[in-house]
């Protein structure tokens, strides 16, 4: 994802503690997620560290101020039962263009592709 603002890396790391470690491919039931097909899936984050805590753990606090506007997408496969294996992942907000999503989503593909036929291999 290249280099985040402090705010933008931290709530992705909190949502993805608290949302997708704990529900794994079920976060496409919620506003969090999306199937792609194909095996692909999205992990969307569009809140603050501290909102994503509210969401999931209906932690008390007061709605600061959002310092940038958050629009991180990252895409993932699973890897068996419990494994999840970020792909890629962008900055939406940045450049949040139909093209550029295009593109984002196809590399996520080929790294998709090429972790399966590594798995092929492995197995042997």
């Amino acid at each position: 994802m290249g280099t985040l603002a402090p705010q933008k890396r931290i709530a992705l790391e909190e949502a993805i503690r608290l949302v997708l470690a704990r529900r794994g491919l079920a976060v496409v039931e919620t506003e969090f997620g999306k199937a792609l097909g194909g095996g692909l899936y999205e992990f969307r984050l569009r809140w603050s560290a501290a909102e994503v805590q509210r969401k999931v753990e209906g932690v008390a606090g007061e709605t600061a101020a959002k310092a940038e506007k958050i629009m991180l997408r990252v895409f993932f496969c699973t890897s068996g039962r419990k494994i999840i294996l970020l792909l890629s992942g962008y900055d939406k907000a940045r450049d949040p263009g139909k093209t550029r999503q295009g593109r984002e989503i196809a590399q996520a593909r080929k790294l998709l592709t090429a972790h399966e036929e590594a798995e092929r291999r492995r197995k042997r």
